[in-house]
């Protein structure tokens, strides 16, 4: 997702998982299957199957390789999908939408 709203869900969410971040982007690492029948906000892209093989370094500022920005207390890599899936569709202004074989997407929120 876009730096400027990563920043946000960062702040909303109850447990974090690993997050990686460039200049541009913040990657969430979540299980495996959290895309399955979940329309995801147009902001966001869900890679299947992604590698992160920077582990190192802190958020300073601009840098363009992906890096390790926030790390668990706990042993779980992961964030929760629900909370994470619910608090970008808020950020986007969108109805959260997940029915098992529709793949419209998302409605906006009224």
């Amino acid at each position: 997702m876009p730096t400027d709203i990563g920043r946000r869900v960062m702040k909303c969410l109850p447990r974090i998982g690993c997050v990686f971040a460039d200049d541009q982007r913040w990657w969430w690492i979540v299980p495996s299957g959290s895309n399955i029948d979940v329309a995801w906000p147009p902001f966001t892209s869900y890679a299947v199957g992604a590698r992160m093989t920077d582990l190192s370094g802190e958020y300073s500022g601009r840098f363009r390789h992906p890096r390790l920005i926030h790390h668990p207390q706990d042993d779980s890599p992961y964030t929760p999908p629900i909370p994470l899936y619910f608090m970008t569709c808020h950020i986007a202004g969108i109805r959260p939408h997940w029915s098992p074989g529709d793949s419209s997407g998302p409605s906006q929120a009224i």
